[in-house]
């Protein structure tokens, strides 16, 4: 009888009953790992925090498809006989209430919400011989395309109650919100059409920022896909960024509060983005001093209207790049750190550290000195005028050279002033010069000059008038003025929303208490 064949090795070894018992052994083991290994990581790790998220109040946009938002440019404004009503009837521009805080996850059907990280601290790559350590600024969940807020009568708040509850702006930087603004714009000047203006530039501006929050001269990276006309053509994105960020700020929003809050948020977090950690400072310039003082101006009126102390850093670096770039032969500043100075970037750095110490910060007294210096080897006519490079009697360059002596200490009395400033206005006013009308209107306002009624009413309505009213370009500007034609639409359109915002002090260093108390 044939014997049955054995069966293969391979059969025979996994089928022995010690590889069985083996098999049990190998299991219990791991599943008796994983349980310890689970029981250890939630001993040791402690629970996360969620994040803090800021909602945005409205309502009325949930569930609002980004391809089928309107822009609707028809700005709602009391009719300009309001002005002559007594104060608590005057223009109301006050921003919407602020946005609710909660510590919640996004719906599905809200709106984009912004979270801002609580501060961890990032070493920056320095050399071995300096560390720089900052919070980090990051709004979550970012939406592809951010909606122009609708522009709406805002509610007017209770008499004496604070525009933003919870974020309390420093003096000097609260007549830009409630009836503050209203009372100004009625005291010094504005009108019913130069706060439509203003709103419609704001409209132009926020549709012209490219996702990631910035905004550039050559306007790419933004909705208008070459709709709009005159593009710049200066390259440094910080410089951009910044100069469009100002006129937002100017009219009281944040990256904490107002209508526009999403639009500041994501144009800071682009700023601080860039800055550049070097053994001198926080170097925001990408090619230009221009860029670094605009930025830094910013980023002090962002600290001074909101108080919030993630800015600092960012804000302290950048001033200490200031003092360090600074020419110590001639005391100014120019393109690059360390040359000899000329006037229109000087303005800038000066006005940066002017608001950072309306803000409560500590600015550099020997940068300030070097600024008097430059100032006077720029100076004519025994300081009534001043040159770009040289002693000269230039309208624009002598405009900026005035605001900066009255930044520097000069007081609204001195003689070469006041002869400086009455030569300026008594000469036919060029709508076009937008540079020197933006820096002209400061001077006259922060003098309380008696050229101002006339010369304010003057340009304010030519300005109001020049705007532009058809297709994309609607609530933008574009002058002749080849003292900033490489920024273009852009450039332009920020710098007359600045000077149509002056009445309720765009920028804290205009203030008159700033003049009187200098650095």
């Amino acid at each position: 009888m044939p014997t049955a064949p054995r069966p293969p090795l391979i059969d025979r070894v996994v089928g022995h009953p010690v590889v069985r018992s083996g098999y049990a052994s190998l299991l219990a083991h791991v599943v008796i790992a994983i349980v310890l290994a689970v029981l250890a990581s939630q001993q040791h790790s402690p629970p996360r925090p969620p994040p803090l998220l800021l909602a945005f109040g409205d309502d009325h946009l949930r569930g609002v498809d980004d391809d089928a938002l309107h822009i609707d440019r028809a700005v709602e404004i009391a009719p300009a006989d309001a002005i002559e009503k007594a104060h608590a009837d005057v223009i109301d521009v006050a921003s919407p209430p602020p946005p609710q805080i909660a510590v919640a996850a996004p719906e599905a059907d809200s709106l984009p919400m912004v979270a801002i990280v609580p501060p961890a601290v990032a070493a920056a790559t320095l050399p071995a011989t300096v560390a720089v350590t900052r919070p980090q600024f990051h709004p979550a969940s970012l939406p592809a395309m951010p909606p122009t807020p609708e522009r709406r009568p805002a509610e007017k708040p209770a008499r004496g109650a604070p525009a933003t509850p919870g974020h309390a702006a420093t003096p000097g930087f609260a007549a830009r919100r409630g009836e503050a603004r209203a009372a100004a714009v009625k005291a010094r000047g504005g009108s019913a059409a130069s706060e439509q203006a203003v709103e419609r530039g704001l409209a132009w501006l926020a549709e012209h920022q490219a996702v990631d929050g910035s905004w550039q001269f050559d306007l790419s990276g933004c909705r208008c896909q070459g709709a709009c006309r005159h593009p710049g053509t200066l390259k440094s994105s910080t410089a951009s960024t910044a100069i469009a960020l100002l006129p937002f700020l100017g009219a009281g929003n944040t990256h904490v509060d107002g209508p526009y809050q999403q639009t500041v948020s994501r144009a800071i977090y682009y700023l601080i983005s860039r800055m550049q950690p070097t053994p001198r400072g926080g170097d925001f310039c990408e090619g230009t001093m221009y860029g670094h003082g605009v930025t830094t101006l910013a980023l002090a009126e962002a600290y001074g209207l909101a108080g919030d102390e993630m800015l600092l850093p960012y804000l302290r670096d950048a001033i200490r790049f200031i003092q360090t770039a600074q020419d110590q032969h001639s005391g100014g500043w120019r393109y690059l750190p360390g040359q000899s100075g000329d006037t229109t970037v000087t303005a800038w750095q000066v006005a940066a550290l002017k608001s950072a110490s309306i803000a409560g910060l500590e600015t550099p007294s020997p940068a300030i000195e070097g600024v008097r210096r430059f100032l006077d080897r720029v100076q004519a006519n025994n300081g009534a005028a001043y040159g770009y490079r040289t002693p000269q009697a230039k309208p624009c360059t002598s405009a900026i050279g005035l605001l900066c002596r009255m930044y520097t200490g000069w007081e609204p009395t001195q003689e070469p002033l006041v002869r400086g400033v009455t030569m300026l206005a008594k000469t036919t006013l060029n709508p076009d010069a937008i540079y020197q009308n933006f820096y002209l209107s400061q001077a006259l306002l922060q003098m309380n000059h008696a050229a101002w009624p006339r010369w304010n009413r003057q340009h304010r309505e030519q300005l109001v008038a020049r705007q532009a009213t058809i297709g994309h370009e609607a609530g933008s500007w574009f002058l002749n003025d080849p003292d900033t034609a490489p920024g273009g639409r852009l450039a332009h359109t920020a710098l007359a929303v600045l000077t149509l915002e002056v009445y309720y002090r765009l920028l804290p260093i205009y203030t008159e208490k700033a003049v009187q108390d200098a650095f």
